[in-house]
């Protein structure tokens, strides 16, 4: 049997096709990619703004993609319970999160988590955003913000604000809040924006943050009365609300509320691009753009690095945040 070495010439040449062989597979996995179904995952109950937007974009992705596109709520934990199961789900594309700001850069700080969604997953795009407000029920006896400050603070540790999930960024924001107006009140923890509603409108909730596309209806029928802003000026759908700044709570400006679509870490990126071009495409049909302005959500569609550039610096804002709060997930 022959001893001879390999030359240098021999040996990359065999390292090359070597790499081209090892390769191939994942190649054309990429290519014949999408061939079943793909999974939508949301950590929220039905009827949400994270669940809604998911639901507006998976039609025009599927007419994209050539496969149906599901979504499928996992509920539970601030979100964690979906971040954990897509995170450690197969990199392969078929599995995808639909996320809110909570559940990528509020959460690691606030809960023991088994993944780090800053590191565990790919973040393809922001889906949309838009501004929160700070709502009461409207037989609340305040007709605006400053009487409803007034009538808390006559009321110390004996009202209630109802949050999406403990250790999640509604938690985070509704305690940043307390904690800047001075304000005594305890939480109710739930499992989604949705479910908050009914004791919202009860009025054995106080007070909440939420999207216009969720109190829209509440707030016509003269149930619910959104009393400030968490935005950076003043929103043209309440153009009567005050924004944070303009009440003296400017640091809530750092409340974003965006949602986004992810994958698990090592999907390839020809499957990645594939994906991010067909969500593209989905936010400019028209079904898309008439849902999300009913909503008042500002369309996304960035690039994957653009959107882990942003969740990047908001991930160690709200760490700081946290820090300041000191809450946790229960």
């Amino acid at each position: 049997m022959s001893t001879r070495a390999k030359t240098r010439r021999e040996f990359l040449r065999d390292a090359a096709a070597m790499a081209a062989t090892l390769a191939t597979p994942s190649l054309a996995f990429a290519q014949e990619y999408p061939s079943k179904p793909i999974k939508i995952i949301v950590g929220y109950a039905a009827g949400g703004t994270t669940d809604a937007l998911p639901r507006l974009v998976a039609p025009g992705m599927s007419a994209v993609l050539g496969q149906s596109v599901v979504v499928e709520n996992r509920v539970g934990a601030a979100g964690n319970i979906a971040t954990t199961f897509v995170a450690q789900s197969p990199p392969d594309g078929y599995t995808l999160l639909g996320s809110s700001i909570g559940q990528i850069v509020v959460s690691p700080h606030t809960s023991k988590m088994q993944v780090d969604p800053l590191r565990d997953l790919i973040h393809i795009s922001m889906i949309g955003e838009g501004d929160q407000y700070l709502t009461i029920p409207a037989e609340l006896p305040a007709k605006n913000y400053k009487e409803f400050v007034e009538l808390v603070k006559k009321n110390p540790g004996k009202m209630f604000h109802g949050d999406a999930g403990s250790g999640g960024n509604m938690h985070l924001y509704l305690e940043y809040f307390k904690s800047l107006a001075g304000l005594n009140m305890e939480a109710v923890h739930f499992k989604g924006g949705s479910q908050i509603v009914p004791d919202l409108v009860s009025n054995r909730v106080q007070v909440s943050l939420m999207t216009y596309g969720v109190i829209e209806g509440y707030v016509k029928q003269g149930k619910l009365r959104p009393i400030l802003a968490f935005a950076k000026q003043r929103d043209s759908k309440y153009p009567e609300l005050p924004t944070v700044a303009e009440v003296g709570l400017k640091p809530l400006e750092a409340a974003a509320n965006w949602f986004g679509l992810h994958a698990p870490k090592g999907t390839p990126d020809a499957i990645v691009k594939k994906i991010h071009a067909a969500l593209v495409s989905a936010l400019k049909t028209e079904d898309a753009k008439k849902g999300l302005a009913s909503l008042v959500i500002t369309p996304g569609g960035d690039s994957p690095e653009h959107f882990t550039a942003r969740i990047t610096s908001e991930y160690e804002t709200f760490k700081k945040v946290v820090q300041q709060t000191g809450i946790k997930q229960e």
